[in-house]
């Protein structure tokens, strides 16, 4: 489509005058990659010197196929109108050295044509705007390739808010436009912002309230103007609580959890869509304005069937606290929820009004929190006084909340002295809770408990504490060698070490648990926690080994859910490899480059290490000629160490860092979930990832970097 030799020709001549040089400019790498559609353009629409030798820059640079996939009229227009390509290539270019590793998600990068790009990172997924990025961090002289899998249009190609909305399949808000007279404002006016519900949203509205904006054409205007903001407000300039005033007069409220964006609760599906006059955030529900003359909390509770819940307020003595008191949050169990709650425990609490005040406060909160104001991994301060674990979890959009082991399945009832979200269990203060022993046995962790009495610490968990106990399932124990764990029955000092190692003396809640936290455990060595964020998913690690489920509570501490049995590390890095066989080449090579002391202080490290068979990969007489070149085999060996990190594979995703040599390894994960390290032209794979250290970590790999 856009082939040509002559462009071909002049890029290759670029090629030739800059031989003899370090690394090849953008054009030269460009063109050595196979990217000819994108050189010819380049080279049509006058830029070939400043790519060449200007910069530096970041090119996000589209396939063959991704200008293939392009309209031909579109094409040709290009082609006629030199400044019109030159806009649209500027608008793949960003000023500057941009790593993978510099992206962050929801993060607006200006482009060299003055509109920014959206970048968003989803697990191991990079996208710009809607392109993914297929490779990244290709080096050149004067700055960074990452290849996509799309041409990026700048907005004023996109059409007006009217044409994109159609085009993205909104009908039902384009027919309600159309109703409401607001047509050419949508098409011409602005610029505006609209959190536009999906065909879905409007069907899920009640016919009666259809029915009713459809015969009453200002009450509809003002429902649709409710979803729209003045100017281009991206995601990018939405942050946690702002308020934004909409056309229609209200105002919408903003929160973010995590990387979900909710706009007065309702969850923003698709961010960023551009048009000419504004932008696009596409949501799953209607947004209504607000409604006067609701009720207090106690009235819209009876209003909307909660009658067991009411009845107990009324015999805890709370029911003129809920009715004329507050503002207070409710999380509000359905009469199902209590009908699933053991019958003797229901007739102590009725028995007992003040133990009944006290699981019922347990629900409530000071002050009116909208479930945008809850953020994932909060703990929440009660009326009772104990804490209550909110978690956030999205999957495309789409949030679930839960309050301890509860769900939430209403959100944000609306009362004059306060705000109630229904949940789908009742809620238990850890006094009313089992202990440690009692808890992990009804949650099914059987080889734990019994390991724990075999080692005589049965009375310590149910009456001790608090204590956090990271507990590894019954797969987790059947994975451990069957040697290791006859050694650790016959041994009931070591199997008390081994159960300690996963018990830190103090209740310690998710939220407390940070990235490279060191916690200190009973058995006297640390744990290293590390939080990472995955596949739209907060990841928490205790020495490399995922926690599959944080927080069960019980009356004398807290529960997180490990899936492997941890293990104390057996030494510090050196330590470790000079104990394996498989590492002699790299230890000797360690102590002839001095490194032995520096590898045994204190660290934090993270050293991937190669085995015998990596370096026996080298070309013949490699190894001895660097045994005799002490400063470059201390560089190639501090090449392999990340300092002051302890990174667990985990975390190991689209990543650059600066090794000990002050040079730039890359990471990421093939398809396999394999990790693959990048060095220069050299690609290693761990073999073994997260072999703990006292002072960091191990990554056994298979080539030598």
């Amino acid at each position: 489509m856009f082939r040509g030799g002559v462009a071909i020709l002049l890029v290759s001549l670029l090629c030739i005058q800059a031989q003899g040089q370090q690394r090849s400019n953008l054009a030269e790498v460009l063109t050595a990659r196979g990217f000819s559609q994108l050189v010819d353009l380049v080279v049509t629409a006058g830029l070939a010197e400043t790519v060449s030798n200007g910069g530096p820059f970041t090119i996000f640079a589209p396939t063959n196929k991704a200008f293939e996939a392009l309209d031909p009229q579109l094409v040709n227009s290009l082609l006629a109108d030199t400044e019109k390509l030159k806009s649209v290539l500027l608008y793949h270019v960003v000023s500057g050295r941009v790593m993978s590793s510099d992206l962050s998600n929801g993060m607006m990068a200006d482009s060299v044509q003055g509109s920014p790009l959206r970048i968003n990172i989803n697990g191991n997924s990079v996208t710009v705007n809607d392109a993914a990025v297929t490779q990244a961090d290709i080096m050149a002289r004067n700055g960074v390739v990452h290849v996509i899998d799309q041409v990026l249009l700048p907005p004023e190609e996109d059409g007006n808010l009217a044409e994109v909305l159609s085009a993205e399949g909104f009908s039902q808000l384009v027919d309600l436009v159309v109703t409401a007279g607001l047509a050419e404002t949508v098409s011409n006016g602005g610029p505006f912002t609209i959190f536009a519900p999906t065909n879905k949203a409007f069907k899920a509205l009640d016919p009666e309230l259809v029915n009713s904006l459809l015969a009453d054409t200002e009450k509809l205007k003002s429902v649709l103007l409710y979803h729209v903001v003045p100017g281009t407000v991206r995601s990018s300039d939405l942050s946690d609580g702002l308020m934004a005033t909409t056309v229609q007069g209200e105002d919408l409220r903003i929160n973010i959890y995590g990387k979900v964006v909710i706009v007065n609760g309702v969850a923003v599906l698709r961010a960023d869509l551009m048009a000419g006059n504004g932008v696009i955030h596409m949501v799953d529900q209607v947004l209504l304005p607000p409604e006067n003359n609701v009720g207090n909390l106690a009235e819209v509770l009876s209003g909307l069937g909660f009658s067991q819940l009411v009845d107990l307020v009324v015999a805890a003595g709370l029911a003129d606290t809920v009715s004329n008191g507050g503002p207070f949050t409710i999380f509000a169990p359905t009469n199902e929820a209590f009908q699933a709650l053991d019958s003797q425990l229901v007739n102590a609490l009725v028995s007992d009004p003040e133990r009944l005040k006290k699981v019922l406060l347990y629900h409530v909160v000071s002050n009116s929190v909208l479930s945008s104001d809850l953020s994932s991994n909060a703990m929440v301060p009660t009326v009772q006084g104990a804490p209550l674990k909110i978690s956030v979890t999205g999957n495309n959009g789409h949030s679930t909340v839960t309050v301890n082991e509860a769900r939430v399945t209403q959100v944000d009832v609306s009362a004059s002295n306060g705000v109630i979200h229904a949940i789908n269990q009742v809620l238990l203060p850890p006094e009313e809770r089992g202990n440690l022993a009692e808890v992990l046995s009804a949650h099914g962790f059987t080889q734990l408990v019994d390991l724990v009495v075999a080692a005589g610490l049965a009375d310590t968990v149910s009456n001790g504490g608090p204590f956090t106990i990271f507990a590894p399932t019954n797969k987790a124990f059947e994975a451990v060698d069957k040697e290791v764990l006859d050694s650790l029955l016959a041994d009931t000092e070591m199997l008390k070490s081994v159960l300690l190692y996963h018990v830190v003396p103090a209740a310690v809640y998710s939220p407390q648990l940070a990235d490279d936290l060191l916690v200190n455990t009973v058995e006297g060595k640390p744990l290293r926690v590390n939080t990472y964020f995955s596949n739209g998913m907060d990841i928490v690690t205790v020495n490399g080994v995922n926690v599959s489920r944080t927080d069960i509570i019980a009356k004398n501490g807290v529960i997180h859910v490990i899936d492997r049995v941890v293990m104390a590390p057996r030494g510090n890095v050196v330590e470790i490899l000079a104990a394996d066989p498989k590492f002699s080449t790299l230890v000797a090579a360690v102590k002839a480059a001095g490194l032995v002391d520096t590898l045994s202080s204190d660290g934090p490290f993270t050293v991937f290490a190669p085995t015998n068979d990596a370096f026996a990969k080298l070309p013949e007489g490699t190894v001895g000629g660097l045994l005799k070149d002490i400063p470059t085999l201390k560089n190639i060996l501090l090449r392999h160490v990340i300092p002051s990190s302890t990174l667990y594979s985990g975390s190991l995703c689209w990543r650059t860092y600066t090794t000990a040599s002050e040079e730039q390894i890359t990471t990421h994960r093939d398809m396999f979930h394999h990790v693959i390290i990048t060095s220069g032209d050299k690609r290693a794979t761990a073999l073994t990832p997260d072999v703990s250290a006292t002072n960091g970590v191990i990554h056994v790999i298979d080539t030598v970097l």
